[in-house]
């Protein structure tokens, strides 16, 4: 017999969803966790101490509707320095990422919630259930996977920014404030692992995972007031001297999307991009063969038309949550 997903949940998690998704809506708050996997997170679990002055997050920035066996490939994809990459920066990476991050936006530059869609709330509620799979040792494997030695150091967030460069700054000085607070920072100073005046709290790296459809949307004018403004606010966003962030973005073959339009597409984000690619702020990956095609949409689409097709591209306790709501049984438009 099949457990309902509902059950799966943490005791509580959907009220407290509610609560500080209203909270976020109403303007009270930009940016508010929905779930830790502990209570000092970002710091690593069963650690009371970062040692080095980096402390670096990976952000799955998605709308989630619904998380696919892509979303999960990218989640767990290792830093840039696993990946071959030779830059500077890179060197200060692990194996794994201290901290991750999945964030869902109530408003998205490009897409509007349609009829069909999932809530809000049933987002949160499946990524929590990706969470899940994302701490599990069944790891989906990609061309480049290191061994990670860190599992379950997962939060999931709300957010109330459109941009990646507004995300950036809000969630930098959110994560700064956190990493500041007294259920931190008591934690720091009443470790018996440190001399005193020999440890300053980390300092907050982001690593943003995408899609290279998100990618094309990142590093595209009519999104911004004029190319040149465009150009700033990238390199503040990305640039060593600001906010030092970093993209990660999966290679993408859409279904239906022939191989050279597909490789005109790739070129046309490089152009604008290749600044940022040269320098090693972007960082294209491979997630695997069949994960690098599987799209949310995809996944409404054929649960739309019937059958068990769609199964094949999400995991089984995501499956067994839109069976169970019943989720995108008519075609979204």
């Amino acid at each position: 017999m099949v457990r309902p997903a509902g059950s799966l949940l943490p005791a509580g998690f959907s009220s407290h969803a509610l609560r500080v998704l209203q909270k976020v809506q109403r303007g009270l708050s930009p940016v508010e966790l929905v779930y830790t996997s502990h209570e000092h997170w970002p710091f690593q679990p069963g650690l009371t101490v970062h040692t080095r002055p980096i402390l670096h997050i990976s952000v799955l920035d998605s709308s989630f509707n619904p998380p696919t066996l892509a979303h999960l490939a990218l989640a767990k994809s290792p830093p840039p320095s696993c990946h071959g990459v030779s830059t500077h920066a890179s060197t200060s990476f692990g194996l794994d990422y201290d901290a991750k991050l999945l964030l869902l936006s109530i408003r998205n530059a490009d897409k509007s919630m349609k009829p069909g869609d999932a809530t809000h709330i049933q987002r949160l509620e499946m990524m929590q259930l990706l969470s899940q799979d994302l701490c599990s040792t069944d790891n989906t494997k990609t061309e480049y996977d290191c061994p990670s030695p860190v599992n379950g150091n997962i939060a999931i967030a709300i957010i109330d920014e459109p941009t990646f460069v507004g995300k950036s700054t809000t969630l930098l000085r959110f994560l700064q404030t956190r990493l500041a607070s007294p259920i931190n920072s008591s934690s720091l100073s009443n470790t018996t692992d440190r001399q005193d005046g020999a440890y300053s709290l980390p300092h907050p790296k982001l690593t943003f995972l995408l899609g290279f459809d998100t990618l094309e949307r990142l590093f595209s004018p009519k999104y911004y007031p004029s190319e040149e403004i465009m150009t700033q606010m990238l390199r503040g966003f990305l640039s060593p001297n600001e906010e030092d962030c970093r993209i990660v973005c999966a290679h993408r073959t859409s279904p239906g999307v022939g191989q050279t339009s597909q490789k005109e597409l790739h070129g046309k984000a490089q152009e604008v991009a290749q600044e940022f690619i040269a320098s090693g702020r972007i960082i294209l990956i491979d997630i695997g063969a069949r994960e690098q095609t599987y799209s949310s949409s995809e996944v409404r689409a054929k649960v739309a038309a019937g059958g068990e097709a769609w199964k094949w591209l999400v995991t089984a306790v995501i499956a067994n949550y839109i069976m169970g709501n019943a989720l995108y049984a008519q075609p979204t438009f």
